[in-house]
């Protein structure tokens, strides 16, 4: 079979509408993973949201002010990671952190006054779709947005397990060579993207996102755009259902030692992983044609 054809059935492999399925019992990728996101969507914006867009981002500046000469999706992707150590820096808006085990829970529970990633997310898509409001003011909320999309469809940003989203369960990667040290939400950040993707960059989008963007497409048809809130609702159920399937888990405490993730577990979360990132960028450029374009 060939790659494209493997990706395209992986694609359909249904990990979405698995948690989906499941009633709920009720910081995000790296550099590689958002910028993978960021390509996808810009290949699937129509003509008239890319002006936007392309309009938005000119003259676009870091965050400490310079001139940072970005001009795609792709680009801005990262921008909000990099304001760490600043003032501009909100690391509660990264993540919904809803509790893995037990019955739903009030949302104003883990996000207090909307100090969350979906919440936000919300808020500033409504930024970015008012043409009344300054340049400046809707370029740093396409930033925001690029990002915390591709935030929300990480699994382990939207659930806890008094672990702070898995950053606090040390792991091993069956057959996989990491470097050094690892959590299990940095795992699921790079170390599975990595491999999902098929590339040994760390950083980069892999070369065939045209293949990708129509994975992608296809995908977003069978699982539907949804919403912020459904997003992290699917999100929490891959996270109870998968990246938290590992031995020995046990709510509300964290494994003292290393946990070995076994290779059937790294083949699971790799398929859930494409899954997620595909989905994020097609999920990301129906919502900038819609703020954008009104398409």
């Amino acid at each position: 079979m060939s790659r494209g054809g493997q990706k395209k059935n992986r694609a359909r492999g249904g990990w979405l509408l698995f948690a989906l399925a499941c009633s709920p019992v009720a910081p995000a990728w790296g550099p590689q993973g958002h910028r993978t996101v960021g390509a996808i969507a810009d290949h699937l914006l129509t003509p008239a949201a890319h002006t936007a867009v392309a309009a938005l981002l000119a003259g676009d500046v870091d965050g400490f002010g310079s001139p940072s000469g970005r001009t795609t999706l792709e680009a801005v992707s990262v921008w909000a990671d990099e304001l760490r150590g600043t003032p501009a820096f909100r690391a509660r808006w990264h993540y919904d952190d809803q509790p893995v085990c037990g019955s739903a829970v009030p949302k104003a529970r883990y996000c207090p006054d909307g100090q969350c990633g979906s919440e936000q997310l919300k808020r500033l898509l409504g930024v970015l779709a008012d043409r009344h409001t300054p340049r400046r003011e809707r370029n740093e909320a396409l930033k925001w947005v690029v990002h915390l999309v591709g935030d929300l469809h990480q699994p382990l940003h939207a659930a806890d397990n008094d672990d702070r989203g898995g950053n606090g369960v040390q792991v091993a990667l069956s057959g996989v060579r990491t470097r050094g040290r690892e959590s299990l939400h940095r795992a699921w950040d790079g170390d599975f993207v990595r491999l999902a993707l098929r590339t040994g960059s760390r950083q980069q989008p892999p070369a065939d996102i045209a293949a990708l963007a129509g994975d992608a497409s296809v995908l977003l048809q069978e699982a539907g755009r949804g919403s912020p809130d459904s997003w992290v609702f699917e999100s929490n159920n891959l996270a109870r259902n998968v990246a938290y399937h590992y031995g020995g888990f046990v709510c509300g405490h964290p494994p003292g030692g290393i946990v070995v993730l076994d290779a059937r577990y790294v083949e699971a979360a790799t398929g859930v992983v494409r899954e997620r990132l595909l989905l994020a960028g097609a999920r990301l450029a129906a919502v900038l044609n819609q703020a954008l374009d009104g398409s």
